[in-house]
């Protein structure tokens, strides 16, 4: 069920989420937009209000912190893509980062990422189904590399950050986004 969005941040809006949720709500999924964090004291609390997980769409959040917690380390499962839009690109592919005691949901998802077979099967026993869409190895490579300069980029970024928001407030009809003291860093 979509929610709308907060206009200052572009991120979902928690007071939309706690009224969108019902006992047949599986998951709430914040999209951290263009680098900046969702409300995610808000959202965690929602959360764990309602018994309903939290499952982060990083895509766009490469590097990016809230409360000095990089997306990622804050209890729930985060999603990153690696398609040639976003922070750091190999093409394709996508990494899923899961917090301590998720074991079960991590070999759920390494099944479904290997064609339903487990990691430790050598006769093609297929357990349940999945894909065959795994990241090679040399565009690993190429996004471990990325990861060596991806803080002095979203360095490069905020400072940059100033001067392109100015220059877009200035044209009618055009806002841009706002921030979030929370958000420690905002990978843009």
């Amino acid at each position: 069920v979509p929610v709308d969005v907060d206009p200052h941040t572009y991120n979902i809006d928690p007071a939309a989420v706690a009224a969108a949720v019902t006992p047949r709500t599986k998951v709430i999924m914040p999209v951290h937009m263009a680098g900046l964090m969702a409300d995610m004291d808000a959202l965690a609390k929602i959360s764990a209000d309602n018994g309903v997980p939290l499952l982060q769409d990083a895509a766009h959040a490469h590097g990016a912190r809230w409360r000095g917690n990089r997306v990622g380390e804050l209890g729930s499962i985060a999603t990153f893509s690696f398609q040639n839009g976003k922070l750091m690109t190999a093409g394709e592919g996508g990494a899923v980062v899961f917090p301590e005691g998720e074991a079960e949901r991590y070999e759920t998802a390494f099944l479904r990422h290997s064609c339903g077979r487990p990691r430790d099967d050598r006769r093609y026993l297929h357990r349940v189904s999945g894909s065959n869409m795994r990241l090679n190895e040399f565009s690993a490579s190429v996004l471990r590399a990325q990861l060596r300069r991806l803080d002095q980029q979203i360095a490069v970024r905020d400072q940059r950050w100033t001067l392109l928001s100015q220059l877009l407030g200035a044209i009618d009809g055009v806002v841009p986004q706002g921030g979030d003291v929370r958000a420690d860093r905002n990978s843009h």
